[in-house]
Order: C-alpha cells, then sequence, then structure tokens
C-alpha cells in the first residue's frame, strides 16, 4: 500500500514556483525547505527529503509498486537545469564576450574547452528548443480542442437561454390565468414551492428540452379536466388559457 504523504504535491510545487520568483540561482532543496519553513503557511516542518523523496504507488497497469518523482522534484530539476544552461552561456567568452579579441587572446587549450563547452550548449539548446516546440504544439492542439468544447457549451447555453425564455413568458401567463391553487401545484412541478425552490429540480428542467421540462398544456388539461367534473363554466376559462399557453 502506498503511503500517505505528509504534504500535498500541488502545495510543494506551488512553494517551488514561489521559491524560484525570489531565488535567481539553482534551487537546493535544504535551502528551499528553510525558506518554506518561514513563508509558506502550512509548511512550518517541511524539510527538504520532502521535495526530493519519490512517492511510492501502485502501476495501475502492472498492478507492481512503483517509485514515481514528485512533481515539484520534476519542477526543481527543470528550473537548476535551465538555470545551468543560462549559466553555462553567461560565462562563455565565445558566446558572450564583447569583442572576439577577448576569446582569441586566450590559450589554445582554454579555446579549445570553450569550443567544446559551447558545441555542448548549443546541442542542449536545440534540445530544450525541440521540447518547447512539441509542447507548444500539444498546447495548440489542447486548445483547438477547449475552443470546439467552448462552441458546444456556448451553443447549448443559448438553447437554453430560450427555454428560459419561453419558460418565464409561460410562467409569467400562468399567474394571470390561474388562480392561486392551480398556480401553486404547477409551479411545484418545475421544482419551486412557497418557501423554497429546488435548485436539482429546476436545474435539471432547464437541461432538457422545453417539451421535457414541463407541460404545461397537459397540466393545466388536466387540473381543468378535474375542475370540470365540478363547475361546467370550467370549459370556458380552458379555452381561454389554451390560446394563451401557445406562445
Amino acid at each position: 500500500m502506498a503511503k500517505t504523504q505528509k504534504y500535498d504535491e500541488d502545495q510543494l510545487l506551488d512553494a517551488v514556483v514561489k521559491y524560484a520568483e525570489i531565488e535567481r540561482k539553482k534551487i537546493k532543496a535544504t535551502e528551499l525547505a528553510k525558506w518554506c519553513r518561514n513563508n509558506i503557511e502550512g509548511l512550518e516542518e517541511v524539510r527538504d527529503y520532502h521535495f526530493t523523496r519519490p512517492i511510492r504507488e501502485k502501476d495501475e497497469k502492472t498492478g507492481k509498486v512503483i517509485d514515481r518523482s514528485k512533481l515539484c522534484t520534476l519542477k526543481i530539476e527543470e528550473i537548476n537545469k535551465t538555470r545551468s544552461l543560462t549559466a553555462s552561456i553567461n560565462t562563455n567568452l565565445l558566446l558572450r564576450a564583447s569583442n572576439i579579441d577577448t576569446f582569441m587572446e586566450q590559450t589554445d587549450i582554454v579555446k579549445r574547452k570553450m569550443i567544446v563547452e559551447t558545441r555542448k550548449t548549443v546541442d542542449k539548446l536545440l534540445v530544450q528548443n525541440g521540447n518547447i516546440v512539441r509542447e507548444n504544439e500539444a498546447l495548440k492542439s489542447e486548445n483547438k480542442s477547449m475552443k470546439i468544447d467552448i462552441l458546444k457549451l456556448t451553443e447549448k447555453i443559448d438553447k437554453l437561454q430560450i427555454v428560459q425564455d419561453a419558460l418565464s413568458k409561460r410562467i409569467t401567463y400562468l399567474m394571470k390565468a390561474t388562480d392561486e391553487a392551480a398556480r401553486k401545484e404547477m409551479l411545484s412541478q418545475m421544482g419551486i414551492t412557497d418557501k423554497k425552490v429546488d435548485l436539482d429540480v429546476y436545474s435539471e428542467s432547464l437541461q432538457q428540452k422545453l417539451s421535457e421540462v414541463i407541460d404545461i398544456n397537459k397540466t393545466l388539461r388536466r387540473y381543468l379536466s378535474d375542475v370540470d367534473e365540478k363547475e361546467e363554466k370550467t370549459s370556458d376559462i380552458t379555452s381561454d388559457i389554451m390560446s394563451g399557453l401557445n406562445l
């Protein structure tokens, strides 16, 4: 069974990001933990190993227990890798010297060493650039998918707005055309009662087609049909109400 972690991964990752904003050099776990104990609420007892120790968990595919690096650990490695590359570029005379003669004046051994380091730096930059390009392509694909989802949701919202507007009109007419007992009966079917609104019922009603939300015509017919058995005058009222509900 996987061991329960004392600190949430997102909490530790957030701490790394905040620390990286004030510490521009390579991140050391001991210094990171010390800073967190003094500056991050909830991490007053955190230690360096909380940022570096892997998580032991069960692989869902194989069923085996494996060690996985924490998100905060991966973030630290990513930041340090970038900063190591930056430092390498900034100290390389071949790349950064304001005057090319500064490099040419070095001994052959130093120049050969700088050339080798420069090649390694360029290789790292090419790899990093390739990773960034792939990440950007993945983000573009994800953004495209999200845009499609947003458009679909917007379309659904527009349809629901139409449903809600029609429903509001019917409720308004209902309030004018029926007595209090009829209103209570029919509004209760939409989740609306005297002292409360059943949001689950009402929300569900808005997520269906208008014909599925509430068939006021059917409700009125049933209600008025019952009344018709008691009073002969109801037939005239029924005709008026039905004509008014054909919105």
